[in-house]
This record gives structure tokens, C-alpha cells and sequence, in this order.
């Protein structure tokens, strides 16, 4: 997602994620676009304007242009948009909500709320507090600078929703040892030198056992299905031949360390992952 050049360009702070758990469709309770309604109900409070872009296919894109002024190309802030449309903050906020709203099981809003709602974007006086592209559920951006109380209100939105969590833009903890760069992300651990460079789904992790002595963090993985190798997106080597997990990775002496195995404990209550987390004298 892009804006254009006249407009602020400042760099996200976090981002909102949810893992796709099993058997939990998308307007479900747990699911990723009753998730993001959530946050983007919360974000609204904060907002002044929001801007989206329509596919004239979606269903309600008559009475979008009937109720709100579309964007002249000259002010729009989307690079290539074609039906860019304004919404001001609260009176426009009902019909808003309304465009982000699947009722059970309804296929038709599914399709439009994912792939005919193209972009969107939530705006203070100051900035963009909120950016969105429904079918990329990796674009779920917020830049929170300047806006105070807004991370805070969000993590108490999410404390008790199972699977999402509010989470730093660029990553929990990163470090690097013996010429490794390794990079835990609130859905891998990505490990990196001059030749290759891996990412391990934490979906996969059992156990993360650290020894502070031996400045080493043991990990135990959950064995992958042959079969399943080439759907995981979040699978991917680059120039290696094997996809196989690190079953332990150096870490750094003291207070380094020590928050490294933090950083799994807060994905792990933060996201609901199942993966245990302790320390060994061994």
C-alpha cells in the first residue's frame, strides 16, 4: 500500500495480526475481518476522516457515491486509485461501519469486504493513525506517534480475543551471533546470513527451553507433513536446500538474552501459541 507523495509518509509503529486458527472463518468471533472491525472501531474514535477505495463491484457502491464525496484525483491519497471516496468522522462513521460488516456465513459481503474493498485508511488532523488493504491480512498498519492512549486501548480491546494482538511494527527482538542475524516476528523466527536465509513458522514450535550458561536457546518443532511443504506461504528458504528448523540458536550473554526468551513468552500469551517456555540449568 502506498501513498502518494504529497501526502505524510510516516512509518507505521505497529501492526495488528491474527493467527488463522483452525476451523475459525473470517466473521467468526476469532476471525481476521471481525478482528480488524474491532481495532477499526476503536481507531475511528481517535479519527477525523477515513478514506477508502471501491471496486465499483462491490454492493454498496451505489450508495457510496450516493452518500460520500469521491476524491478528486489531484487530492487523492492512494497512488493508482480509481474511486477513491471520503467519509468524515463520526457523521459518515455509521455507513462506514456498514461497508465493514460480514453477516454470518454471507459469501457475497465476504468477497465484497476482502477483494472489492480495496483500500482503506483512517486519518487524524495530524496524520494517518490507520491503513488497511482487506485482502493482504499482512497490511493492518497503525502509526500511533503522537496519538496518546491509542496502543493502550487497543491491547485492552484485544487482552481477552485469542489469536490477535497489537504487536511492534518491526518485529518483538532481534540479534546477532556467530555471523547469523536472527529475528523473532509475531509469526516466525527469521534467521538470515550471507548465503541463505530462512523463516520458521512459530505455528510449528513445541518448545523453547533457554540456557543462560550456555548462551543457547533450545527449540523443538512440530515435524511438517511432506505434502503440506509447498502450501505454507510462511515457509520459505532462499538458496538452501533444506527447510529444516534450527533445533538451537546462540544468544546473547545477561539482559540480552533474557529478553529474547521474554519476547517468546509475550507471543505466547499475547497470541495463544502452544508452545511451552522455560529455562534449564542443563
Amino acid at each position: 500500500m502506498e501513498f502518494t507523495e504529497t501526502f505524510d509518509a510516516a512509518e507505521p509503529t505497529h501492526r495488528l495480526v491474527t493467527r488463522r486458527l483452525s476451523g475459525v472463518k473470517d466473521w467468526d468471533e476469532l476471525g481476521g475481518v471481525t478482528v480488524e472491525n474491532r481495532a477499526i472501531r476503536v481507531l475511528m474514535d481517535y479519527g477525523t476522516v477515513v478514506h477508502l477505495e471501491l471496486d465499483p463491484k462491490h454492493g454498496q457502491f451505489e450508495t457510496v457515491q450516493r452518500e460520500l464525496a469521491q476524491v478528486p484525483d489531484s487530492k487523492c491519497i492512494f497512488v493508482g486509485s480509481d474511486h477513491e471516496f471520503r467519509a468524515s468522522l463520526p457523521e459518515d462513521r455509521a455507513l462506514v461501519e456498514s461497508l465493514l460488516e460480514i453477516p454470518d456465513g454471507d459469501t457475497d459481503a465476504w468477497t465484497d469486504r476482502l477483494f472489492y474493498f480495496v483500500e482503506f485508511v483512517v486519518l487524524t488532523d495530524q496524520s494517518w493513525l490507520y491503513r488497511s488493504v482487506p485482502h493482504e491480512a499482512h497490511i493492518r498498519e497503525i502509526n500511533a506517534g503522537g496519538i496518546e492512549g491509542v496502543i493502550e486501548k487497543l491491547n485492552e480491546t484485544f487482552a481477552q480475543v485469542r489469536g490477535s494482538a497489537v504487536v511492534p511494527f518491526g518485529g518483538l527482538v532481534s540479534w546477532t551471533t556467530g555471523g547469523t542475524t536472527y529475528d523473532l516476528k509475531w509469526n516466525s523466527l527469521y534467521c538470515s546470513d550471507r548465503e541463505k536465509s530462512a523463516s520458521y513458522d512459530l505455528e510449528r514450535l513445541r518448545q523453547v527451553t533457554a540456557l543462560f550458561s550456555e548462551n543457547l536457546v533450545r527449540l523443538d518443532w512440530k515435524p511438517v507433513p511432506a505434502e503440506s511443504l509447498l502450501r505454507r506461504t510462511v515457509w520459505r528458504v532462499l538458496g538452501s536446500g533444506s527447510a529444516a528448523p534450527p533445533p538451537q540458536v546462540e544468544i546473547p550473554a545477561g539482559e540480552d538474552g533474557e529478553k529474547i526468551l521474554d519476547a517468546f513468552r509475550q507471543l505466547r500469551e499475547r497470541l495463544g501459541y502452544e508452545y511451552d517456555v522455560e529455562t534449564s540449568s542443563d
